[in-house]
């Protein structure tokens, strides 16, 4: 058994990730966003349960990994959703890595990453906080913190010295594209790093959407499933419609001189080698000398 393991997202050609490791401290997600690709792969998603004997495993894989080795946490089940406040695994790990030689990028949705600054700080790591909607928040991901509270979360990263990097994602037509601009527009001066990501759709994820907003059926129908295209067993706008939502939103970076990434859109608009945001992350070494 093995829980820390190379990234590997089921060999889509569109994702442009560096090498990495990805780890999963929970099977599952108290999250319940209603768009998450998860809840398809992974059995009972929405019932989060802790990795057995997570940190006896972890311990010994730890000890494996290559020096200098990415790690992803995580992927799948965010590490700092509403268990994580009483099981504490993703602390657990955080403590493990002192003195080892590995860079770090949390991907996350919760505020409660603060509690860890503490030990983040003197770590090789970035922070990512997605947020995808502040007036469909409660709607799209009811079991997450609010969208407001992830904003003031990147500010008080930022301002501990952590590199951050905010996910617009996923970018929903007709809901959210505006709002996105927006968002970009409030977080330009605080973030590192934008990712940005259009909704992609599988027929059991379009029947949960639709159950919470009925009034998106026709309208994502037509524009997934008519016009739109499947990759890798997943539901694309068209590819016109996608350079329609997000180039907005880049040239407002460009704009402001801040970096990019785009997450498997295959657009020939991402910067290289920028994906993720983890070329943020520097170590410490680099610090000290430069100082």
């Amino acid at each position: 058994m093995t829980y820390l393991r190379p990234f590997d997202p089921w060999g889509s050609r569109l994702c442009l990730c560096p090498p990495k490791y990805s780890l999963q401290p929970y099977t599952g997600c108290g999250h319940s966003c209603l768009y998450c690709y998860a809840q398809v792969y992974i059995k009972d998603f929405y019932n989060p349960r802790p990795k057995k004997d997570f940190a006896k495993v972890v311990e010994r894989d730890l000890a494996q990994l290559p020096s200098g080795s990415l790690i992803s946490l995580s992927n799948s089940s965010d590490p700092y959703q509403p268990l994580e406040g009483k099981l504490r695994l993703t602390r657990s790990f955080l403590e493990m890595l002192s003195g080892k030689s590995v860079r770090l990028l949390i991907i996350t949705k919760s505020p409660l990453v603060l509690r860890d600054v503490d030990i983040l700080k003197d770590l090789e790591c970035a922070v990512s906080l997605t947020i995808t909607t502040k007036s469909l928040d409660k709607v799209l991901e009811p079991g997450a913190y609010r969208a407001e509270e992830r904003i003031n979360a990147l500010k008080d990263l930022k301002q501990a010295g952590i590199p951050v990097i905010a996910r617009i994602d996923p970018v929903f037509p007709i809901l959210t594209e505006d709002e996105a601009k927006e968002l970009v527009k409030e977080l330009i001066d605080v973030v590192d790093h934008f990712v940005f990501s259009t909704l992609k759709l599988k027929k059991q994820i379009f029947r949960r959407l639709v159950s919470a907003i009925p009034k998106i059926e026709k309208d994502y129908k037509k524009l997934y499933f008519e016009k739109g295209e499947c990759i890798n067993g997943s539901w694309y706008l068209p590819y016109e419609l996608r350079i329609k939502l997000l180039l907005p939103l880049i040239e407002m970076v460009k704009g402001a001189r801040k970096s990019f990434g785009l997450c498997r859109e295959g657009l020939d608009l991402a910067e290289k080698g920028k994906c993720d945001g983890s070329f943020l992350i520097k170590s410490k070494a680099f610090h000290v000398e430069h100082q």
